[in-house]
């Protein structure tokens, strides 16, 4: 960082220089131009023709320090004052404008200029000067802008190696914090810095929101390794202890065919654990590859309605309000979400209760709503309802595992759409699956 900032420094010191170098050239070149045609036309005004004969008033100067005043006829002969050193005479006329003439090595501005209301066309006075003479002012006035761009870079430079010097030590500061993190895996460590910087500080704080990131996915990781050895642990006890059971008491005891009956329960609820388990992996994995179709999710609810109230066996009312929603999307995993929705609201209806289903399609969505009339949830359980292996207080005793309504809202996600979970404690749920609708072509044709 420094070597740029150096390069940079030498880059801007060169520029300078030579803008400074030019500007002075060409401000000292304008100045004698103006002061030049501004002497010889104040020479002007002190010079009379009488008789055919130019006549000097008083005031008229023939040399000043710096500039040489000769009056001369039409064909350029000199009649009063003199040329300076060096430079050749000439008798090239151009009125009313400063020629710049070299002799000798020596550059000379050359002015010409004519009075007619004094000097008729007989007579004009030409103005010469030596730009070495001007130049020598203006030197000190140059050095002085090089000195002054001296300063002010070495300024510029100690102030750079300052400011870099404190940038790099709040880097490696955070540099040290990240080592330390990635090397004793303290993740709860948050990177440290006084906001001397603005930038350093959006870094900083852009680092401490990911490392926060980085700390709930992890601790959700834990919880998720920890639900599932409790989830997996549960139906194997039970299966390992009614297989001892059946050893012990011999295969002609009369509870072997109820022993085998509670081992294929808990091997469902372990197979349906873990197919939930691959269905989201491979949908977090985008593993598993969406068949799409048109799908109208009137008729899907329907047929999921029905399967469930008939499994329900009449401990619930289904009530369907469907109205046209179509989209598209693999049917298989749609039915899966819906199915999910619908089970958690008979799971948490009471006995005799009434569910309400509703497909249709607003706000440019197409939607599947179901709402419950049971226990309801409160705010802070419907911030924690779509984590997985969440189970809410009323229903740690029931068969769910905790991963239907996470199952459902992957699915939603990668049809391009999302669930929405709305309740109040004692009233009931209500989620909202709301999906793209199908879209058509020009000729009416479903894309």
């Amino acid at each position: 960082m420094t070597q740029i900032l150096a390069a940079a420094v030498f880059l801007l010191a060169a520029f300078l220089l030579i803008f400074v170098h030019i500007w002075s050239d060409t401000a000292v070149e304008y100045d004698i131009r103006q002061n030049l045609v501004r002497e010889v036309r104040k020479n002007l005004k002190y010079v009379r023709v009488e008789n055919g004969k130019p006549l000097f008033l008083e005031g008229y100067d023939n040399e000043t320090e710096e500039i040489y005043f000769l009056l001369l006829d039409r064909k350029g002969a000199v009649v009063a004052g003199k040329y300076p050193e060096k430079y050749e005479e000439d008798d090239k006329i151009i009125f009313n404008y400063t020629r710049m003439v070299k002799c000798s090595g020596e550059i000379f501005f050359v002015r010409d200029m004519q009075r007619t209301k004094t000097l008729g066309t007989e007579y004009f006075m030409r103005g010469i000067v030596r730009k070495a003479d001007i130049y020598s002012r203006y030197q000190t006035l140059e050095y002085l802008s090089y000195l002054s761009i001296a300063v002010v870079l070495a300024f510029i430079v100690l102030c750079g190696i300052f400011l870099a010097r404190q940038i790099s030590d709040s880097l490696k500061k955070m540099c040290d914090t990240a080592e330390t993190i990635g090397k004793d895996f303290h993740i709860s460590r948050r990177m440290e810095y006084d906001h001397r910087f603005y930038e350093l500080a959006v870094l900083a704080q852009a680092e401490n929101r990911m490392l926060d990131r980085m700390e709930s996915v992890l601790k959700e990781q834990e919880q998720f390794t920890s639900d599932v050895a409790h989830e997996l642990r549960t139906p194997a006890a039970v299966i390992l202890a009614q297989c001892e059971y059946v050893s012990e008491q011999g295969k002609d005891s009369g509870d072997t065919e109820e022993a085998f009956e509670v081992i294929y329960r808990q091997s469902q609820r372990m197979h349906m654990l873990i197919s939930q388990l691959l269905r989201l992996a491979r949908l977090d994995q985008r593993q598993m590859k969406l068949q799409r179709e048109e799908v109208d999710l009137a008729d899907l609810a329907e047929a999921v309605c029905d399967d469930e109230e008939e499994r329900a066996g009449g401990c619930v009312t289904i009530v369907k309000k469907l109205g046209g929603a179509k989209t598209a999307g693999d049917i298989n995993l749609l039915v899966i979400a819906i199915a999910n929705l619908v089970g958690n609201a008979v799971k948490f209806s009471p006995k005799g209760g009434v569910i309400e289903v509703e497909t249709g399609k607003s706000d440019g969505k197409v939607y599947v709503l179901v709402r419950d009339f049971g226990c309801g949830m409160s705010g802070e359980e419907i911030k924690c309802v779509f984590q997985r292996f969440y189970k809410g207080d009323k229903s740690r005793n029931s068969e769910g595992i905790g991963l239907g309504l996470s199952l459902a809202l992957k699915i939603a996600q990668r049809h391009d759409g999302t669930i929405t979970a709305a309740s109040r404690q004692g009233k009931g749920s209500t989620f909202t699956l709301q999906l793209p609708p199908m879209e058509s072509d020009e000729n009416g044709k479903t894309v």
